[in-house]
């Protein structure tokens, strides 16, 4: 019986989450067997680790917090789909790229549900849609609903979808490592099992922080 081992890595990580595999999902059932999380600092930091599923991504592949918005049809496409309903993660923050020429005319907005009263809680525009650097952000808080809608603002709800809020799946959450120090996340030869389309991400109280390595079983013949 043949095993491929894998290994991934990320140096620096900071207070903004970063993925393994880097930017993409997992492409095939792995299962992995080792998580080893470093402080490289002189200062105590914490921690945190956890897991999205293929339900969550949406389809996007690279930047799971960042969504491309354009419009066609006279609907708003993310990531190359059309108004799809998709799936935030509570206590994170999105960022929806308005700046495609195809965007003027169509601030991306947020409301409470389909016909519901406009939800403004941790959202910020920034710039005109269809101009270099305008967005769309929304900090989602951690008791934030678990539905919302997204629409445009000139022509209605018939623009977009709904949006599934959910907790994500901690592995382990602001977990403290000492100064210089390290945490194994797995042990005792515990295991973990990924899927396709699962992304595994690390994350940091303070900034360029942590280096993390994670070593997995890709596949067995």
């Amino acid at each position: 019986m043949a095993q491929d081992f894998e290994r991934n890595f990320i140096t620096n990580i900071g207070t903004t989450a970063q993925d393994i595999p880097d930017g993409s999902d997992f492409g095939s059932d792995n299962t992995i067997i080792g998580i080893h999380m470093a402080n490289k600092t002189d200062n105590a930091i914490t921690a945190s680790c956890f897991m999205t599923m293929a339900t969550n991504n949406t389809g996007n592949t690279g930047d799971l917090f960042t969504f491309t918005v354009t419009v066609a049809g006279g609907v708003f496409v993310l990531d190359g789909a059309t108004k799809p309903a998709i799936t935030l993660l509570k206590g994170f923050t999105y960022v929806f790229d308005q700046a495609d020429a195809s965007n003027s005319g169509h601030l991306l907005k947020f409301k409470t549900a389909a016909g519901g009263s406009v939800y403004t809680t941790g959202v910020t525009h920034t710039g005109t849609p269809g101009s270099a650097g305008a967005k769309t952000t929304i900090a989602v808080a951690s008791d934030a609903p678990d539905s919302l809608y997204y629409y445009c603002n000139a022509h209605g709800d018939s623009m977009g979808n709904t949006i599934a809020l959910t907790n994500a799946h901690y592995l382990i959450k602001d977990a403290p490592i000492p100064a210089n120090s390290a945490l194994q996340v797995l042990d005792g030869g515990a295991k973990l099992v990924v899927q396709n389309g699962d992304r595994l991400f690390f994350q940091s109280s303070t900034v360029t922080s942590l280096d993390v390595w994670v070593s997995r079983v890709d596949a067995i013949s």
